[in-house]
This record gives structure tokens, sequence and C-alpha cells, in this order.
């Protein structure tokens, strides 16, 4: 989902829930994102991606599971096609964090603790976490199952992806006057026509082979604002402490 604000929330005229999608993206090929996860609701299918970070443990959005119960989902690794494929793993524990705020989607990280250990071969294996935000005019690389159009909710059978640019937080703040942009966030930028979308929440954000953000929110879809990541580098030490 996505905030929509994007996610994405309801932050004045922002749109937020679990299913921000890639719009203007393409096609990824096959394999080609390894640590890549559907989470899903055991009744409604995809909701939100994820990332996988070690064997038992997948990094998403707090908006994605927030008042969840881990008995409601379920994570789908090694998939290309959301609808067939992959393998499934019951989750054990939904960790999201002590200070998020459901309101504005400050503080928007999740861990998923699954009932056993991934197996990893060549579709699936887990991402290293970043040390430093990405700077300035960085490629970074977006993947997700979100919606392709809005405010259209036909998600697309296959994994999409998109280059999108880093920008600095003093601009994103400027391009969203009077939205929540912290300093536990991150921005992209692309043209108009090219960005996240419902759906696409809670999954990667990667630069330089490391994954630097996790999609929170953003005005939808691909309106030529900027897309708002949770930042890996600002939470990673919390991400350390309840993973191990």
């Amino acid at each position: 989902m996505f905030p929509i604000i994007l996610g994405f929330v309801f932050v004045a005229g922002v749109v937020g829930g679990p299913t921000e999608r890639i719009v203007g993206g393409s096609t990824a090929p096959e394999g080609r994102y390894p640590y890549q996860i559907s989470l899903r609701d055991l009744r409604s299918g995809h909701f939100c991606g994820g990332s996988i970070i070690a064997s038992n443990w997948i990094l998403t959005a707090a908006h994605c599971v927030y008042g969840k119960s881990a008995s409601s989902m379920y994570v789908v690794a090694g998939a290309n096609n959301l609808f067939s494929g992959g393998s499934k793993y019951a989750v054990y524990q939904v960790i999201w964090h002590q200070a998020y705020n459901p309101s504005n989607n400050v503080n928007d990280i999740a861990l998923l603790r699954l009932n056993q250990n991934i197996a990893f071969g060549q579709k699936i294996s887990a991402i290293s976490l970043a040390n430093s935000n990405p700077l300035s005019g960085t490629s970074c690389i977006l993947s997700g199952w979100g919606l392709t159009s809005y405010p259209s909710q036909q998600l697309p059978s296959y994994l999409q992806q998109i280059s999108l640019t880093a920008i600095t937080l003093r601009q994103c703040v400027a391009a969203l006057p009077g939205m929540p942009v912290t300093q536990g966030n991150l921005c992209t930028y692309k043209t108009y026509g090219q960005g996240a979308c419902q759906g696409d929440s809670g999954g990667p954000l990667i630069a330089n082979g490391e994954q630097v953000g996790v999609v929170s929110w953003g005005i939808p879809c691909a309106k030529g604002n900027p897309d708002i990541f949770s930042s890996v580098a600002y939470f990673r030490n919390w991400i350390r402490a309840k993973s191990g």
C-alpha cells in the first residue's frame, strides 16, 4: 500500500494505504531482485512489499503492518509473477517502530520475524543495509508490484522496476511544504508520470547494491512530486537492535 500521502496515508490530499505501485517503470527480469518479497493478507492477497535482510527477517514499512497480527499475513519470496510461483513463509512476529505515528507516517519502519529460515538460492537472497543516505543525484532502483497507474486498482502481474534520483532533504521539504518530511526520511524525484504508487509501500530502494530506503508515502501518483522513503541508515541501529 502506499499511504497517499503515498502508501501511502491521507494527509491533506495525500494517500496512504498499503498499496503503492510503480508508475512509468518496466517489467523486471526474473531473479533480478532476489531480496524483494510480496507481503500478503491471508484473505485479500498482496498489500505491500518488503525486503529480505536476514534468513528470517523482513524489512517493511510500519504503515503496512500497524495494528495487524502476524497470523493475518504471510510472505512470498522468489516470485516475479504476483499470481504464481515463489515460496511462502509464515510470519511469527510483527515489530513496528515504537514511535511510529500513523497520522503522519513519521518513523515508518517495521520488521517481520518469520516462522522459519528462508531457503536462499539463485532467486532468493538477502540485501545489505546502507550506513549512509545516497548523495543527491545518485541513481536508485525501486522495485515493486504497486499500481502502474492511478487511480486504477489493477496491480501488475509482474514485478516492476524504475530508476529514481536521490535529492537532498532540503529540496524535498521545499517541494512538499507543510508535509511531514523528517530526518528519518530520504527522497527521490523523477519526471511527471514516473514514480511509486499504491502497492509499492514497504518495498526496497537500492543504491550502489545496498538498501537505502523503504517506500513510505507520497502524493498520488507520479505527479511530479518527490517520493518519500524511510531512511535505512537513519533507522539502522533500531533495525539491528530488534533483529539481533
